[in-house]
Order: C-alpha cells, then structure tokens, then sequence
C-alpha cells in the first residue's frame, strides 16, 4: 500500500493498473528544469553587470559617451539571451520529465525515457538483486532520491552512470520508498514460485 502523504502519483496501489505509466514525482521536474537552465544565470549576472558599467556617470560624458549607450544595448542583449535560455531550457526540462515514466507491470518494471530517441526497458522482477535508495544532501534537503536497481549478471555496473537501464534519477523521497518496498516484494514473490 502506498503511504498517506504521496499524491495520487500513483494512484492508491489497489486501483493502480498494471502497466500504467507514472511520473516520477512534482520535485522531480524542477531537477530536470534547473539541471537544463545552468548557462542562464550567468547571461543574468552578465546582463547586471553590464547594465551597473552602463549606468556609471564618468562613460556617459564626452568621449566615451556612446559606450554607455553600447553597453546598454549589450546588457539588453544578455537580458535576452536569459530569458531564451532559461525558455528553452525549462520547456526541454518540462519534456524530459513528461517522457521519463516508470510502470510496475505484472512480471516487470517498464521505464520509459527520451524526448525524441524514445527508449523503454523493462526489468524483469526475477533478475532484481536490490532495490537502493541514494540520497545526497542536496536530496535529502528537498525530499529527493535516486533509486539504483541491481539486476543479475549487472551488480558490478552501480555508479554514476543515469542512462543505465536501473536507474531512476531523481524520484519524491515517499514514492521512492514505496516502489523500493514494491519492487523488492515483487522480486521475491517471483523467486520464490520459480523455486517451487
């Protein structure tokens, strides 16, 4: 059972559809948005900066006063060049959230990704070792955490690397601990009946 406090993403596990595909939490979008929008905040400080020289009273008088009115225009033209940034960015960010999905299928976790190169893994319960939960304390300070999936035969690939098929980059703290449980329970139940 799902806790209390996780929103209906996913919904309550009894009326959770097998193969029905959920986000990976509200939190995680804004990762995916400040992880695209990096660059802008230097055009920002740029354009400050800029503006600050602009404004000095020595340049706006006799000779050097067109470079007051150049450096206007420049820093209008960093201002700019942010809010481009920060647009495009945000909107790739937005669209890599909505493409990166996860569903608990009846033999298998399905993880779909990518925007236009559109990839879906499935990880069968039967190969799932362990099910662990990384928190850095910038994720433990927004409620955050990365799930890293062992599977047979793939122990020996946990690292840094999040294009491997058993990672979920960055998933709300509740939800990540409920599907650890989950995955965990799944992954034993399907041992144990191909044992018998």
């Amino acid at each position: 059972m799902l806790p209390s406090d996780i929103p209906a993403n996913p919904p309550a596990a009894a009326s959770l559809p097998e193969a029905s595909y959920h986000t990976l939490g509200k939190k995680t979008l804004w990762i995916f948005i400040l992880d695209r929008v990096r660059a802008a905040p230097l055009f920002l400080l740029l354009a400050i900066g800029i503006f600050i020289v602009s404004q000095q009273g020595a340049l706006n008088t006799g000779s050097f006063a067109a470079f007051g009115h150049y450096a206007l225009l420049a820093a209008l033209a960093c201002l700019a060049l942010f809010l481009a940034v920060f647009g495009v960015g945000a909107f790739i960010g937005w669209l890599v959230y909505k493409n990166y999905t996860f569903a608990l299928g009846e033999d298998s976790l399905k993880v779909r990704r990518g925007i236009l190169d559109k990839e879906e893994v499935a990880i069968p319960y039967r190969q799932i070792q362990d099910v662990d939960i990384d928190r850095d304390l910038t994720f433990q300070m927004i409620g955050l955490s990365k799930i890293i999936i062992l599977t047979a035969g793939h122990e020996d690939e946990k690292g840094p690397d999040d294009e491997s098929e058993g990672v979920l980059p960055a998933i709300d703290k509740n939800l990540a601990e409920w599907l650890q449980t989950e995955l965990l329970q799944r992954a034993n139940i399907q041992k144990v009946s191909e044992q018998k």
